[in-house]
């Protein structure tokens, strides 16, 4: 009779022949457990086109992590459960705002002429 430990190094054993050393690592997809709908999808894209000076924070550009605790800061709560800083890339991408250096890029710019030297 075979006891649990041995069943468990059966298993492990198997998992390493069928995957190799990524079936000894274990697989979770977290992206079900969090749910974001259209409604915050809209509001996380407003939010990161907007100069975050102008919602009263001492800063002026948005990275995805500073971006992330703003959206779930307790007086604001546009997402109910915690975003990590790549899913808020990966909604950013998809509403086709590009991010860069951890910056976002919304085509503005401080400088006058900016229009006249984007022609050239």
């Amino acid at each position: 009779m075979t006891n649990t430990y041995d069943k468990t190094i059966r298993k492990w054993i198997h998992k390493f022949n069928n995957e190799g050393t990524e079936g000894l690592f274990t697989k979770i997809d977290y992206s079900p457990m969090i749910k974001i709908d259209n409604d915050a999808r809209k509001e996380i894209v407003k939010i990161a086109s907007t100069n975050p000076r102008d919602l009263g924070l001492k800063f002026s550009t948005w990275s995805l992590r500073s971006l992330a605790g703003y959206l779930t800061k307790e007086d604001n709560k546009i997402v109910k459960q915690g975003i990590s800083h790549t899913r808020i890339k990966d909604i950013l991408n998809e509403s086709k705002i590009e991010w860069k250096n951890s910056k976002t890029v919304l085509g503005r710019s401080r400088d006058p002429a900016y229009e006249l030297k984007k022609k050239d």
